[in-house]
C-alpha cells in the first residue's frame, strides 16, 4: 500500500464513523476544537495528519483511536 492510501483509509474511516453518529463536519470539528477547514482535507485523505489531531477525533467521536487506524 502507498503511503497515501493509508491517509485515505484513515480519512475515510473518519467519515463513516462521523456520518454513523449523525454528526456533520462542522460539529465534529467544534468537538475536536480545530477548523472545519482543516477536517475536511483529513477526511479526504489529502493532508498527513498528526498523531496528537487523530487522538483528539477519536476521542470527540468516543471510538478507539485503532477504530481510526484500521486499515483492514
Amino acid at each position: 500500500m502507498d503511503k497515501k492510501d493509508y491517509l485515505i483509509i484513515i480519512g475515510k474511516n473518519i467519515t463513516e464513523i462521523r456520518k454513523r453518529q449523525g454528526l456533520s463536519t462542522n460539529k465534529l470539528a467544534n468537538l475536536c476544537e480545530i477548523e472545519k477547514s482543516n477536517l475536511i482535507p483529513i477526511e479526504k485523505g489529502r493532508i498527513n495528519v498528526t498523531i496528537k489531531t487523530l487522538i483528539k477525533i477519536s476521542e470527540a467521536l468516543n471510538v478507539g483511536l485503532q477504530e481510526i487506524l484500521n486499515f483492514d
